[in-house]
């Protein structure tokens, strides 16, 4: 038993997940799991999100402070910070100055910011269509809109 002692406990965290999953919307519980067990938790670039946001954001405007970015100080935050969610979602990323992403630190944001964020996935998706784009990270975009993630996650990061 001792030496299958790993395997047993991702069949454990696998099959929690798998219940949680029928109790909760959140998305991917398995792979979020999967990620906190591990020893060193990697960040992915979100450079690959540019392109959508883009599409929404073309003058590339911060999302805390309202004014434009150049180029050496645009950043991509997770506006549900990523430490609470361990996902980069589409539905969560906007862009920001660097020196706004810094101060904002880890802090849940307050309702005014989910509501804008919101409206902001809603005028994105349908920018994105009106383009004839479709891929997994539109589909999963519409997704989060029609479940009502940004609101869900962030009432459930709060408590």
């Amino acid at each position: 038993m001792q030496e299958n002692c790993e395997d047993l406990f991702d069949l454990i965290n696998y099959r929690w997940g798998m219940i949680l999953e029928t109790f909760n919307t959140a998305p991917r519980i398995n792979k979020k799991v999967k990620i906190i067990d591990e020893q060193a938790i990697k960040r992915n670039s979100l450079s690959k999100f540019k392109k959508y946001l883009d599409v929404e954001n073309p003058t590339r405007k911060c999302f805390l402070c309202g004014k434009e970015i150049k180029e050496e100080e645009l950043s991509i935050d997770h506006v549900v910070p990523w430490s609470y969610l361990y996902s980069d979602d589409l539905w969560n990323l906007v862009y920001v100055h660097k020196s706004c992403n810094s101060t904002k630190n880890n802090v849940i944001p307050l309702e005014v910011e989910i509501i804008k964020l919101e409206e902001r996935n809603k005028e994105m998706l349908q920018e994105l269509k009106q383009q004839g784009k479709q891929d997994k990270i539109m589909d999963e975009l519409e997704l989060a809109i029609e479940k009502n993630y940004v609101r869900k996650f962030w009432i459930g990061c709060k408590s």
